[in-house]
């Protein structure tokens, strides 16, 4: 995902260029494939960096937390900011540090990625009402009970059961 920003690069400080973000099917590194991202972001130019921000819709596959089925569209929207360097020189080397290429270029995959792993809701589910897998066969619940018997009781404390019996 580069984007062509020469044009900030000998403007004045404060001119401003909107990137229309509309990409489909992307494989941002060997953990996520995204679906779509769609939005705009507005890079500003300032003293040495362009600050990018946006507000990016994300669609990609997500597996269930309690099921493990597949959930084929799930949307999320990101709060995009980053900054990037003009020119690649003197910067500490213990933190990311991104900047515009020689030939004006912006690539915007690795922070791109970053945020979307931040966003990313902690717990998908694939519905809000979703009953998981049986803890003792492993059945999806939201088929259809399994064949377990229910033993409501632990078995550490089977013995203060028949105390209260």
């Amino acid at each position: 995902m580069r984007y062509n920003v020469s044009s900030l690069l000998k403007a004045p400080i404060g001119a401003r260029l909107t990137l229309l973000v509309d990409i489909a099917h992307q494989q941002m590194g060997s953990d996520l494939a995204v679906e779509s991202i769609q939005g705009k972001i507005l890079v500003t130019r300032t003293d040495r960096r362009l600050l990018a921000q946006g507000q990016l819709k994300v669609v990609l596959e997500a597996e269930c937390v309690r099921c493990l089925d597949k959930i084929p569209h799930l949307s999320f929207e990101i709060d995009f900011e980053e900054s990037f360097l003009l020119h690649l020189i003197n910067e500490s080397k213990r933190t990311t540090v991104y900047g515009v290429t020689d030939d004006g270029f912006l690539n915007l995959n690795h922070p791109l990625r970053e945020q979307i792993l931040v966003s990313m809701p902690i717990r998908p589910l694939c519905r809000p009402d979703c009953k998981g897998l049986c803890s003792q066969c492993g059945q999806n619940l939201n088929l259809g009970p399994c064949e377990c018997a229910e033993n409501d009781i632990d078995p550490r404390l089977a013995a203060l059961k028949a105390l209260l019996e």
